[in-house]
């Protein structure tokens, strides 16, 4: 049996996710969060520690990976366990004071991953760190900053831009008439929800799906997004408001289709020829036990995981920011030969 082009099966699936989220925009979040996220932490992971992490530094494995644990403690301290301690000063610290400084780490990443990739001398680098936290620091108490470093780079941005750009940066390599089309449909996907008739009554949501999406604070994204779009100083969230739907199915759509389409392709970049058996059969064992926990306890899965999560965002930061310069340097280049 042929198989289908990786280019059309993306078309499938960018169609897939939408119908999907459309139907069911909090069911889809909630179920493909937690199935398909840790196995994409996981192989992703692998496939760019297999690479070198796109970097010839080695500190930076290092770093990120403090930055990852510092970033998941908060969420760690929820955990049953750690009941009995609450009223010890060091928890209360971590679980309360914590959180408001670690979106920062988020953004000094992104200034180390730069100057670890761009600049060759280390007195350079090291300004240019001290730079970022300086930044960073300043602008702790700007709302934009929290709200697009700490909320959406991590989420949104993520899954949704990085991905076009990913899919832009391919197919500038190699110009594929269906290429162009599945990025244009990508980013109509969000016009399209923004003035398509919605019937809020033809939804029904389940208490348990309400609890798991707002118990794991899931709405906070949500409700950045409606700030964004409304131009409201404040955003109450509600199940059935139009615009919830909207930037859920939205949301929904985002995160299932990059899940789909980082295990579409493969046969482009081969992340799988980099699992070894013995790999395969950790990653395989470590994905069943993410998910039995999902299933058992949702926000004690979310609590264990968050550290992959986020360590993932963190480790391709480098990528990102090699395939921004791949697009840019393509167009400098194109003005210059005219």
């Amino acid at each position: 049996m042929k198989s289908i082009p990786i280019d059309k099966l993306n078309t499938v699936l960018i169609l897939i996710s939408f119908g999907l989220a459309y139907i069911f925009p909090f069911e889809l979040f909630i179920i493909v969060y937690a199935i398909l996220g840790p196995l994409h932490y996981l192989t992703e992971i692998n496939w760019i520690q297999e690479k070198k992490y796109f970097l010839n530094d080695k500190k930076w494995i290092y770093i990120i990976l403090f930055f990852s644990i510092i970033i998941a403690i908060p969420s760690i301290t929820n955990l049953s366990i750690f009941s009995s301690f609450q009223d010890y000063s060091i928890l209360k610290i971590l679980k309360y004071v914590l959180p408001k400084y670690t979106n920062h780490l988020f953004f000094i990443s992104i200034v180390v991953a730069f100057s670890f990739l761009f600049i060759k001398k280390r007195n350079i680098q090291l300004v240019l760190i001290i730079i970022g936290i300086l930044v960073a620091y300043f602008s702790h108490q700007i709302s934009s900053y929290q709200m697009i470093i700490g909320v959406l780079l991590p989420t949104i941005i993520h899954v949704y831009l990085f991905t076009l750009l990913f899919m832009w940066y391919g197919n500038l390599k190699e110009k594929n008439n269906i290429n162009s089309f599945n990025i244009l449909l990508l980013l109509s996907i969000p016009i399209i929800l923004l003035f398509i008739n919605i019937d809020n009554s033809s939804y029904q949501f389940s208490e348990t799906i309400k609890s798991i999406f707002t118990t794991n604070n899931f709405h906070v994204l949500n409700n950045s997004i409606s700030k964004m779009i409304s131009n409201k100083h404040e955003s109450n969230f509600f199940f059935y408001e139009i615009l919830d739907l909207k930037i859920q199915m939205f949301i929904s759509f985002a995160y299932t289709y990059h899940y789909l389409n980082w295990f579409s392709k493969t046969s482009i970049i081969g992340w799988h020829k980099k699992i070894t058996h013995k790999k395969s059969a950790y990653i395989l064992l470590t994905w069943i036990i993410a998910v039995s926990i999902y299933f058992y306890n949702y926000s004690l899965g979310l609590s264990l995981l968050l550290f992959l999560s986020i360590l993932h965002v963190l480790i391709e930061f480098p990528l990102n920011l090699l395939c921004v310069k791949s697009i840019l340097n393509h167009y400098i280049k194109k003005d210059h030969t005219k």
